[in-house]
């Protein structure tokens, strides 16, 4: 077993396997993926909704989508590996005045950007989405160049399109430590003896942070329950129905396998305290949201009345990790040298997952990332960081208001 290797990136998920393939689609040669599961994006990629959506409050993510948009759509032709895009656009559903304005706005901001978006008539939303009850609506825009990826599917292309290109993986590997000496990562320590390396990236989901900690960095981020069900298959689901958001119910719905894929973000968040949870503590160890996506279904119910007696086939079993501000935390672990840590998904990993592969991928070859990253510093927060009441309360409440409405 190779014990020395140039690059070392701790987590299999799918910004750890995006970041893999970059890296070796950019020329880097010896690089690990280390995965502490018997398979790799086996933990919060799957539970993912994969929602690919353009309209963002910065410049910065709506680039970020962009690629990906671009980079899900070559990668079958280029790489000979399907991520699973499925480009049917999004709707947005407004049921009170007040929103309808704001999306007016939001309309505007996404033109002079040069995203298409427009104002859609009761007719042509029944037929993007006929399961809705239009007496209920508003009104709405759709976004024809969204769209949405299988999450686990879009993780596997990214991992055999890397290992095509001579990337290792290795799986039941977990990291129990990391060696540096003189502000200058050195490798990692794993259950199975140390590993010396040039370079280390983190990206473990939820768990980077207790990581992170490992080198004396402490993280401003969240980990936070985010659930969503499958329902079992029904007739009438179009080929081209978009992803549907209810934003005044803080709800989203996409077809999945022949039924409907809908979740919610819940107006009274609930985090999850990892440091208190045992050393084998996974994603699946979460509580079945049961009561959670009854009152999801309780508040699409009256847009979407089918769902009503659709029986739940699967429940997906959520955590998303945020930070205060909702933005990323990435860049290079502050006093060690080549040792860098990307987190806090913020319910945009799937979407985000192909700049933020490429964004580190140019940090440890390049130095730097390929654009300005600032809004994303692990440093931005200061000495707050260390306040945890005041990292779970600020980070709860931008997810708990990850829909509502902003005047700015």
């Amino acid at each position: 077993m190779a014990q020395q290797t140039e690059v070392l990136i701790v987590g299999g998920g799918i910004w750890g396997l995006s970041t893999a393939y970059h890296l070796a689609k950019f020329g880097q040669n010896g690089v690990l993926v280390l995965e502490r599961n018997e398979k790799i994006a086996a933990e919060t990629t799957p539970q993912a909704a994969g929602l690919v959506g353009q309209i963002r409050s910065s410049v910065t993510m709506l680039q970020a989508i962009r690629y990906a948009l671009e980079l899900f759509s070559q990668f079958p032709k280029e790489t000979g590996h399907d991520t699973g895009l499925r480009q049917t656009g999004s709707l947005m559903v407004a049921l009170t005045p007040e929103r309808m304005e704001a999306y007016t706005r939001q309309i505007e901001r996404a033109n002079l950007t040069g995203i298409e978006a427009n104002f859609v008539s009761h007719a042509e939303m029944a037929r993007l989405a006929p399961a809705m009850d239009m007496t209920k609506i508003e009104g709405g825009y759709f976004v024809p160049n969204d769209g949405y990826v299988d999450p686990q599917q879009c993780a596997l292309a990214y991992a055999a399109a890397a290992k095509d290109l001579g990337v290792q993986i290795r799986l039941n590997t977990p990291v129990t430590g990391f060696r540096h000496r003189n502000g200058k990562i050195l490798g990692i320590e794993t259950k199975k003896g140390f590993i010396a390396s040039n370079h280390v990236v983190i990206t473990a989901g939820p768990w980077s942070a207790a990581l992170a900690k490992e080198v004396g960095t402490t993280t401003a981020v969240q980990p936070i329950r985010h659930q969503r069900v499958c329902t079992v298959s029904t007739s009438g689901i179009p080929n081209h129905h978009p992803v549907v958001r209810v934003t005044d119910v803080s709800c989203y719905l996409r077809p999945e396998k022949d039924g409907y894929l809908y979740g919610y973000f819940e107006p009274a968040p609930v985090s999850i305290d990892l440091e208190t949870m045992p050393t084998d503590f996974r994603t699946g160890d979460v509580e079945p949201p049961i009561e959670v996506m009854a009152e999801a279904q309780k508040r699409l119910t009256p847009v979407f009345p089918i769902l009503k007696d659709l029986e739940i086939d699967e429940y997906k079993r959520g955590m998303t990790t945020f930070a205060p501000d909702g933005a990323y935390m990435i860049g290079p672990v502050p006093e060690i040298d080549r040792l860098y840590l990307a987190t806090g998904c913020a319910a945009l990993g799937i979407a985000g997952s192909a700049a933020v592969g490429r964004w580190l991928a140019n940090w440890v070859i390049n130095g730097e990332p390929d654009e300005d990253l600032t809004m994303f510093s692990l440093q931005r927060f200061g000495t707050q960081t260390i306040d945890q009441e005041w990292l779970r309360r600020e980070s709860e409440q931008f997810y708990a208001n990850y829909y509502g409405i902003r005047t700015e």
